[in-house]
């Protein structure tokens, strides 16, 4: 049975494990996310645990994918920074955004993404979010059908404005909760 969880200190080895191997897939199939600097490393995941903000699927104790749950506003997300389109939320509404979503390479195809966005927007929803957002990169398809296949709707386009990835176009995804 999978749950959702918390992450703690003894799953950031795991974490960075998955992490890397999504790498390696995002490379084989010649997407530039992911490619660049050491984003998403051990020292992140050590970071969202200590903020609360990190998440893993688990099914007893193997971690299966990992994701951060943040509900603070994300900058990139302003409607002032979108490139194209909008945002459904109204603006000044509350939103949760899910980052850094990796699936172990053990774990492709049995629809473990599906459960992770599923846990990830009823938790949001329970803290008070009428909304999930996410955003990947416009080559990243396998992303783009997973968070498709969850219910969100892609609506907008923006430019990631800083860390290993600055400049990088990406797609952004909203589901209403």
């Amino acid at each position: 049975m999978l749950t959702f969880r918390p992450s703690c200190p003894e799953d950031t080895a795991r974490m960075s494990e998955i992490a890397e191997e999504g790498k390696r897939y995002l490379k084989s199939r010649g997407v530039p996310q992911w490619q660049r600097g050491t984003y998403p490393d051990r020292a992140l995941f050590e970071s969202d645990v200590r903020e609360g903000i990190g998440f893993v699927v688990a099914e007893g104790a193997s971690v299966l994918a990992v994701c951060a749950l943040t509900f603070a506003e994300e900058p990139a997300y302003r409607p002032e920074a979108l490139t194209a389109g909008q945002w459904q939320l109204p603006e000044g509404k509350p939103y949760a955004s899910v980052h850094r979503v990796a699936v172990a390479e053990s774990a492709r195809g049995r629809h473990v993404s599906s459960f992770l966005f599923s846990a990830a927007a009823a938790l949001a929803k329970e803290r008070g979010a009428c909304a999930l957002r996410a955003d990947t990169h416009p080559e990243n398809l396998v992303m783009q059908g997973a968070l498709t296949r969850a219910g969100f709707v892609r609506c907008c386009e923006l430019i990631l404005p800083d860390g290993d990835e600055q400049g990088d176009p990406r797609y952004g995804y909203e589901l209403l909760l």
